[in-house]
């Protein structure tokens, strides 16, 4: 139970830097910030960076503590910025689409959560089949025995 709580506050800490991402997009629609100048720009440059930077440290800090692998924290990590970048992009495919920046935000998060419902749907499954084949080898290991020791 504990490793899916983990994912959970990783899955929250993501949705709401991607959402933070638009958070430039977002001011300028409602009027909070202009639209040119250094600031928009310096804006602009740290929101689309900030989810990979916190994922990376996330990640880093998780080995560092010893609560993963390297090799799980490359893995996960990986998969968390491929689902930020989906997130990104539909956002700003839906900014682009003329919706405006305020309905690009749950977009963004909603194609995240889709993509940790399909993932977490195909592990259910994968984990299933396995102990599906773990049952049928146990079983089949019985009935030797069951059958070998009648022989004799």
């Amino acid at each position: 139970m504990e490793n899916y709580q983990n994912k959970s506050k990783s899955t929250l800490t993501d949705g709401i830097t991607t959402a933070l991402s638009h958070l430039d997009e977002v001011s300028i629609s409602l009027g909070l910030m202009e639209d040119s100048g250094l600031l928009a720009e310096l804006m602009g440059t740290l929101s689309m960076g900030l989810p990979f930077a916190i994922i990376a440290i996330t990640e880093q800090g998780k080995v560092i503590l010893g609560r993963k692998t390297q090799k799980a924290a490359l893995q996960d990590g990986s998969y968390r910025a491929i689902k930020t970048g989906a997130g990104l992009a539909a956002g700003a495919a839906a900014m682009a689409a003329g919706l405006g920046a305020l309905p690009a935000v749950p977009i963004a998060v909603s194609v995240r959560v889709m993509l940790d419902k399909y993932r977490s749907q195909i592990l259910t499954a994968y984990r299933v089949k396995q102990r599906g084949q773990r049952l049928k080898a146990l079983i089949d290991q019985r009935e030797q025995r069951l059958s070998s020791s009648l022989q004799v």
